[in-house]
């Protein structure tokens, strides 16, 4: 079969033999999906997320057949693959070798997800909180294995913290050495560094404004901790989440590289460099590779940050951000005066899609349960609730959808679940895992 036609095929049943956790019963049989036998006139690549389809390849969008388990899903859902993350955690730990790798909890929580990380050699994680604390503790992850990057932290959890073992907490600021102090123990004095303000170019967020300081306050915060009896040990700076331009690493440590001579030159010997996170996840573009960012950082370490034999990294989006989809079924369709056509459907921005108003898109396979002409509909899609901050984004599908269909948005991992809510009265997406669904993430393409 032609590669691009293989490609077209909607999700295939998979079998596993994984056994059912979930209160929600799986399917227990499911009948493959038959292939599309037409060539597209215009193939794509192989990775490609979304291209478009024309009538004069194929007469009829395919149905998926009504025992898949894609019609058996409670929406709004979140498909969810652990091992996904597992698999590009540790493709970061390769592209950085020797490095510290601590997956950001905020990022997602799921225990199933950070369950899965754990198991990884070497793998620590970032937190900043006393419940993100707690959720590792449960799971068995010592308090050895965990760093506290929060600049600006509640006493209560620095307490809870040093209680369950973390040495290593940023802080940008006075009133922080002044909280860390109260929990020291001068004969083994916490580590600390200072968290920077650097450059954001090509990051969708920075965090520039929120956080940080410029060399010269930085030394001084060095100082500060030193004479209060804590142990400064580095530097740290976050380029802004979904940095998709990989010199942005390379301007943040030359902007970092002033403050680490100033503190050698006056007897501070630091040793740890925090690359923060940054790393970003594909949704429609392209995107650097752990592999390639670490590429042109490796180059410029030695010059920038001398003597810094421990690195951190702090990775969430880039870990989670496509180990999970999410479904959402068609509520609604409506013409308005305008001249738009609004899709609605049963998840939206309160559901955790915050982040779409911003700039995430997610590339979206629609799901129909018959046959039909292929041909481009404009919809804008809408949320459930009746605020109007829910909507969405517009979309060209390639085929009409009607009240009942579904859509997979792909790329749903990061920052979704957690987020969401029950406003309105309606439903946050219930978590599931791909195999115990019969569902993997790799049967649905983004085509829209």
């Amino acid at each position: 079969m032609n590669e691009t036609a293989q490609r077209m095929r909607l999700p295939r049943a998979a079998r596993s033999n994984t056994p059912s956790t979930s209160a929600l019963k799986p399917i227990k049989s499911i009948k493959p999906i038959k292939p599309i036998k037409a060539i597209p006139v215009n193939p794509v690549g192989p990775t490609d997320t979304a291209y478009p389809l024309t009538t004069t390849a194929f007469s009829d969008y395919p149905a998926t057949p009504a025992n898949h388990s894609i019609w058996h899903v409670p929406t709004p859902a979140l498909i969810l693959s652990p091992h996904r993350a597992a698999d590009n955690f540790k493709a970061i730990q390769r592209a950085f070798p020797g490095a510290t790798v601590g997956y950001a909890m905020k990022s997602n929580p799921h225990p199933s997800l950070i369950t899965a990380i754990a198991r990884i050699d070497g793998a620590w994680f970032e937190v900043a909180s006393k419940a993100e604390i707690q959720a590792l503790l449960a799971i068995g992850v010592t308090g050895e294995r965990m760093f506290f990057s929060n600049p600006v932290k509640q006493p209560a959890h620095i307490e809870f913290a040093v209680r369950h073992g973390l040495r290593l907490f940023a802080y940008d600021s006075d009133s922080e050495v002044e909280k860390l102090a109260q929990f020291n123990d001068p004969a083994r004095p916490l580590e600390v560094y200072v968290r920077m303000t650097v450059s954001h170019q090509g990051a969708l967020w920075p965090l520039t404004h929120k956080f940080g300081v410029e060399p010269r306050q930085a030394v001084e915060l060095l100082h500060r901790a030193d004479q209060s009896g804590l142990k400064p040990v580095g530097l740290a700076f976050h380029v802004g989440s979904q940095c998709v331009r990989r010199d942005t690493w390379v301007d943040a440590l030359r902007e970092v590289a002033p403050a680490w001579k100033m503190a050698h030159e006056d007897g501070l010997a630091l040793d740890l460099i925090d690359l923060g996170g940054g790393f970003p996840t594909r949704y429609t573009g392209d995107v650097p590779k752990p592999s390639q960012i670490a590429d042109v950082i490796r180059r410029v370490m030695g010059e920038c940050v001398p003597g810094a034999r421990r690195v951190f990294l702090e990775p969430g989006r880039g870990v989670c951000g496509d180990a999970a989809d999410m479904v959402l079924q068609v509520t609604g369709v409506a013409p308005r005066p305008d001249g738009q056509t609004w899709l609605y459907v049963d998840g939206g921005y309160f559901s955790g899609l915050y982040e779409i108003p911003d700039g995430i898109r997610p590339s979206v396979q629609p799901i129909v349960r018959e046959a039909r002409p292929l041909g481009m509909h404009t919809y804008r899609l809408a949320g459930p609730t009746c605020d109007s901050l829910d909507t969405l984004f517009e979309m060209r599908s390639p085929v009409e959808l009607v009240v009942g269909d579904r859509l997979v948005l792909k790329t749903a991992g990061a920052y979704v679940h957690n987020v969401s809510s029950s406003f309105n009265g309606f439903d946050q997406p219930v978590v599931l895992h791909e195999d115990e669904w019969m569902l993997h993430l790799s049967d649905f393409h983004g085509i829209c």
